[in-house]
């Protein structure tokens, strides 16, 4: 069948369109849809060189700029290629140019539509950047070269970062005046680390004569609590700079999330100095728990060096059943006596595990916090981690950039936090 077009703009002819569709109905769906982006092309190289004659006249040196024609350029949209027709000025003083609606139109300094830019952003927190390309091939029929989206991402990406560091300054110089969006009564905290294979090198120890990938750490927070409804909410933050932007970062988050407010205040991580340190800063007046699935797994550690293979569990389901009923202190009781019949490497066992709980009692209360229902393993972390950074940037033969992966991780947060689209509407790039 013929089909035929006539794009009219407030009673304006803009363009008409033909195109014979016929075949499969698989075949007249995708003809129908190249049909679509055609009268999309045509749309929106109107409406955008109507939107650039609505701006207000650029200013420069104190003086209005000078208009100079138009110019067009290609730009790529969702709907393909359109020509971008768009006003250009120059000033009068100092003889610099500008066309103002590139600012609004592009994505950056790239030759994308914003709302393209989005989407291939959101594509590249879920896929592998080597199937990007064929993807938006496949899925919308643009042609982005690989290249290109990389570096649309790694920017967009890189600003999003920038603007929580800024964030985390704010919080660090003037933290009461960070408002609440929500105000549950118990507010739960907890940070960790995961590491990912950079494309950096080091020397390899085994190997004096050849290099081997470096990993780094990337932080990540969280901040949950229940709704009225008794549904768990999660917020996420991230960061791989110094240690106390990313500490200002997830006490903003927190503030943003009714800490300050709550009834109860529960900070829950694993036995790393780093993160106790954010508790101590930050979150003192919060109640600490050592998660538990760490604090058994030293007391697994110490069991294996002291007894057989077959004796080892009776020992250690004793120590944990006196942790989980008796708390740091009923555990530290009976492991005490213990230590005088040791001798060696069972003997520097035993101590270890004493001092890791003796700097620890104080966070090892399970008893208190069972009988109040809260939660003493740090799953809620430890599935942020994955999700946040686990899943993208530890996939099969997978390394990064540091720049790279702090901007894909920048991206997959918001995307976490449900907060993507107001995101798109208030970037400046």
């Amino acid at each position: 069948m013929n089909v035929e077009v006539i794009v009219r703009v407030d009673g304006r002819e803009v363009e008409t369109l033909k195109q014979q569709i016929s075949g499969q109905p698989v075949d007249i769906e995708q003809q129908t849809e190249a049909l679509k982006d055609r009268v999309g092309q045509a749309v929106l190289s109107e409406a955008f060189f109507r939107f650039d004659g609505e701006l207000r006249q650029p200013r420069c040196c104190g003086r209005v700029m000078h208009r100079k024609g138009t110019r067009s350029v290609p730009v790529m949209s969702q709907s393909g290629e359109i020509d971008f027709k768009r006003r250009r000025y120059r000033c009068p003083k100092c003889r610099r140019c500008c066309t103002p609606a590139d600012a609004l139109v592009w994505c950056g300094k790239h030759r994308i539509t914003r709302h393209l830019g989005k989407q291939i952003c959101q594509l590249a927190t879920l896929e592998h950047f080597t199937r990007l390309e064929q993807l938006m091939a496949d899925q919308h029929a643009v042609h982005i070269g690989h290249d290109d989206m990389l570096q649309l991402v790694h920017d967009v990406g890189t600003v999003v970062d920038g603007q929580r560091q800024t964030a985390a300054k704010f919080a660090m110089e003037s933290p009461s005046a960070i408002e609440a969006k929500v105000r549950p009564k118990r507010v739960h905290v907890s940070c960790d680390g995961i590491m990912y294979c950079t494309n950096e090198r080091e020397p390899c120890p085994a190997a004096p004569n050849t290099n081997r990938l470096l990993w780094r750490q990337m932080r990540v927070g969280c901040v949950y609590w229940q709704d009225e409804n008794e549904c768990w909410q999660k917020q996420v933050v991230w960061g791989q700079e110094d240690l106390g932007t990313f500490a200002a970062s997830l006490f903003r988050l927190a503030c943003e999330h009714g800490y300050r407010d709550a009834d109860e205040k529960i900070f829950i991580a694993d036995g790393g100095e780093w993160c106790w340190g954010i508790h101590d800063k930050y979150f003192a007046d919060a109640d600490g728990i050592l998660d538990w699935y760490h604090a058994s797994e030293h007391v697994w550690d110490c069991g294996k060096v002291l007894h057989s293979a077959d004796d080892v569990k009776p020992w250690v389901d004793e120590g944990l059943e006196l942790l989980r009923t008796k708390g740091g202190e009923g555990l530290l009781d009976w492991l005490q006596p213990q230590l005088s019949g040791l001798r060696g490497r069972k003997r520097k066992a035993m101590n270890s595990l004493l001092g890791y709980f003796r700097s620890r009692v104080g966070l090892t209360n399970y008893p208190a916090y069972r009988e109040n229902n809260c939660q003493i393993g740090s799953g809620m972390i430890e599935s942020t981690a994955k999700q946040l950074v686990g899943i993208r940037l530890k996939g099969p033969g997978m390394h990064w950039s540091p720049i790279g992966a702090s901007a894909v991780t920048a991206l997959k947060a918001h995307n976490i936090n449900n907060n993507w689209h107001n995101l798109w509407k208030n970037l400046v790039l």
